[in-house]
């Protein structure tokens, strides 16, 4: 029997907790759209120019603006990290490893993607972003170092 299989609750906690991951992704482009758009802060000369001509104002939207700023690293970081730890899932998930312990990994990994960026996003203080983000980090390492000695 495929370990790839919806019957599988390992892969089944994958495929849930991997298509969270890559949606809250994917969520903050809309994140950094919302911040662009109530704080005027736009990347390119031409995007000012479609709301105005006066160049005071148009100089004015190019200056980097702190939450478009924040939520761009965020989603930066979460492209950095997020996918390789689907990836990782992926290949984890093919050494058939127990369900209680895969699942652990995905909720841990989740978890600490979210703390992440709402941590960067709202500002809160350290160390609750480095918090997100280690352990995030340490439960991919668990899940590469698993699927390797899974293998050798």
């Amino acid at each position: 029997m495929s370990v790839f299989t919806l019957e599988n609750e390992a892969f089944a906690g994958l495929v849930f907790y991997g298509a969270l991951c890559l949606a809250k992704t994917t969520a903050m482009s809309m994140v950094t759209a919302f911040h662009r758009i109530t704080k005027q802060s736009v990347p390119t000369e031409e995007d000012a120019r479609m709301s105005t001509k006066d160049p005071e104002k148009i100089k004015r939207m190019l200056q980097p603006n702190d939450d478009v700023e924040r939520s761009r690293k965020a989603h930066l970081n979460d492209l950095e990290n997020v996918v390789p730890f689907v990836l990782l899932g992926l290949l984890y998930i093919s050494t058939n490893p127990p369900a209680a312990t895969a699942l652990t990994h995905f909720k841990v990994g989740l978890s600490a993607r979210l703390l992440h960026s709402v941590a960067y996003i709202f500002k809160l203080r350290a160390p609750s972003r480095g918090v997100g983000f280690v352990l995030g980090f340490a439960t991919t390492i668990s899940m590469l170092y698993r699927t390797i000695s899974a293998v050798y």
